[in-house]
């Protein structure tokens, strides 16, 4: 019984390890219920964040070759701290990118996380080609190509359906306008790890009878949603025009397969008279737009540019949200920091991670504010985000 109390609360590489122990270690770590008690312990580890760094890089052993690397950044906090100290604790991993399982992806630059889930991160180095992979237990796999025509554009979105216990891939395509000058809606597919294929999905929920919804940016996954930064356009628009474009929140539930959308803050938008939706174009009041998890809530970030006051950073929490609707409150604002390039994530709701212009990771205390060196450096392109360690398998072996 000590046993099954002690091993969920390890590190996955920990328990990749012991469970060449003996069998009976082996059943234990593989059972599902195990997976899910393991994956429990590390969403709710209050002790410490996990940072997940990834990029390309090239081979120690050939530098012909290149190999997918992740970083793995813990950040342990110290409440004894008066100082509101971070210790930290780095470690890497490699993916071969030469066994031929990866065509096409060796020649890219960087890879591009698209999403995020219990630990899996969806890749992808272009529109075709996508990758799911768990660093934790070391486990990558190329998913089937699309059964969709060629697209004009293409957004991608990642997460777990609660009802059927599955993970799923959604595709979002976009084309150009018809013969009769009208924009199509996106056509949908979805892929799901436990029949590793895709099937198209009717997506009626992302038009009107004069406008059309295109999820266009994937921020995040929770609770069952999967969330986008789109827009809505009138049919009749004969391009893919800003002007035209009216921003907002796209979300998709997993378990039902329907699209919702709900309009950003109404401070985002710039009011023009006259306009057909009296509004022009996307994000003329913020930049560095997503959608974040602050306390516990869905919440916005951005930065203001544009108006006639100095340079801000904002948070807007989504209150009564029922998975449909909501409204938006204005949280907090907070000044940039001198020498800071930008932003990489919201670690919690008074923990900031930053890179500096000279390519430095910082990791900064909204209640202190007090800025902490990292030991990384940012001297190659990299994509991070906060990371579950887990045991959850993209082959089915044992997902939870």
């Amino acid at each position: 019984m000590a046993l099954r109390r002690i091993l969920p609360r390890l590190p996955s590489k920990s328990l990749m390890r012991f469970k060449c122990v003996r069998k009976s270690w082996y059943t234990l770590i593989n059972n599902p219920t195990f997976v899910e008690n393991h994956l429990s312990n590390s969403m709710h580890n209050k002790l410490s964040t996990c940072v997940l760094f990834s990029r390309f890089v090239q081979s120690d052993t050939n530098s012909d070759e290149k190999e997918l690397a992740f970083s793995f950044l813990y950040l342990r906090n110290d409440y004894d701290d008066a100082e509101h100290n971070v210790n930290f604790v780095v470690e890497d991993i490699k993916f071969s990118l030469s066994s031929g399982r990866f065509i096409g992806l060796e020649d890219v630059e960087s890879p591009s996380i698209l999403g995020h889930c219990n630990g899996i991160v969806c890749l992808s180095p272009c529109s075709d080609n996508l990758v799911l992979c768990n660093p934790a237990i070391k486990e990558i796999k190329l998913l089937p190509k699309s059964g969709l025509p060629d697209w004009w554009g293409c957004a991608v979105g990642f997460g777990y359906d609660p009802k059927c216990k599955d993970y799923k891939v959604s595709r979002i395509a976009s084309y150009q306008a018809e013969i009769d000058g009208l924009i199509p809606p996106p056509r949908v597919e979805i892929y799901t790890v436990s029949t590793d294929s895709w099937r198209e999905i009717k997506n009626n929920s992302l038009e009107t009878e004069a406008t059309v919804f295109f999820p266009d940016y994937f921020q995040m996954y929770f609770q069952g949603i999967c969330y986008w930064v789109g827009y809505e356009q009138p049919k009749q628009s004969m391009e893919y025009e800003d002007e035209e474009q009216k921003p907002m929140v796209i979300f998709f539930d997993t378990g039902d397969e329907i699209f919702h959308h709900i309009l950003l803050p109404d401070s985002f938008y710039m009011y023009e008279e006259g306009s057909a939706y009296a509004y022009e174009m996307s994000y003329i009041m913020y930049t560095d737009l997503r959608i974040i998890l602050w306390n516990g809530s869905i919440a916005l970030f951005g930065i203001n540019r544009f108006s006639a006051l100095p340079e801000s950073y904002g948070v807007w929490v989504l209150d009564d949200f029922d998975g449909a609707n909501g409204s938006w409150t204005k949280h907090l604002t907070f000044d940039p920091l001198e020498g800071v390039k930008r932003v990489l994530e919201i670690l919690k709701s008074d923990e900031i991670l930053m890179v500096t212009e000279d390519g430095d990771i910082v990791s900064y205390n909204l209640a202190t504010e007090k800025l902490k060196n990292l030991p990384m450096n940012s001297s190659s392109d990299f994509e991070t985000i906060v990371y579950v360690n887990s045991l959850v398998s993209i082959t089915g072996r044992h997902q939870a």
